[in-house]
């Protein structure tokens, strides 16, 4: 991502009815043309009005604070995060159907797991857990072993020092049409599309 102002909405990268029927067309439509084209069209809108900010992209935003004034720092931070979180999202799933974990990725999460299962069983403790996360992150850290985090709002796992591998946005938005109550349905089924070589360019990228 080296997107600068003005920030760009980032198409899909297959049809908006591709990933139906484990998300539907309406659902997506809603959490892509609406939702995520708003965090775009509102960081844009700050930056305009802010000029100090205009040259640096969404990293150097989230993991540099500081270079952003006092009175806007949260708002910028949220859309920020907001785009950042939705497009590693939205680019790591995949129309085909039935996935598995593959390449180093799986080699990384058997190592760190021993158990695709295990690893599993981690997705849904947090997806389930009365903190009610918003974001499932699957992340490797500077001593390259994996760690899986859940965060709220539009945090990011930057300031964390933690590699984004794999994003799965929990938020009622990106299922309650379809799934209503039933987030661990909503799990169970995109970890059945995701996009593992997507995952295994990113961690390739580290």
């Amino acid at each position: 991502m080296n997107n600068k102002y003005p920030y760009k909405v980032k198409s899909l990268p297959y049809q908006i009815v591709s990933l139906e029927p484990i998300i539907d067309k309406t659902t997506l439509s809603i959490h892509h043309d609406k939702i995520y084209l708003n965090y775009v069209e509102k960081l844009n809108l700050l930056i305009k009005e802010n000029k100090c900010l205009e040259n640096y992209t969404l990293e150097e935003l989230i993991y540099n604070p500081y270079l952003i004034p006092p009175t806007i720092i949260n708002k910028v931070l949220y859309y920020a995060g907001g785009i950042y979180n939705h497009e590693l999202y939205f680019d790591n799933l995949s129309p085909t159907k039935n996935t598995q974990i593959n390449g180093l990725f799986k080699d990384k999460i058997l190592e760190e797991y021993k158990t695709i299962e295990n690893y599993q069983e981690t997705l849904f403790n947090i997806a389930t857990s009365p903190i009610n996360y918003h974001w499932i992150i699957t992340t490797i850290n500077n001593k390259n072993k994996i760690e899986t985090i859940g965060l709220k709002d539009n945090d990011t796992s930057i300031p964390l020092n933690l590699y984004p591998l794999l994003v799965i946005d929990i938020t009622e938005h990106a299922y309650f049409i379809k799934y209503h109550n039933h987030k661990d349905h909503y799990l169970k089924n995109i970890l059945t599309i995701i996009n593992y070589d997507v995952i295994n360019e990113r961690l390739k990228k580290i």
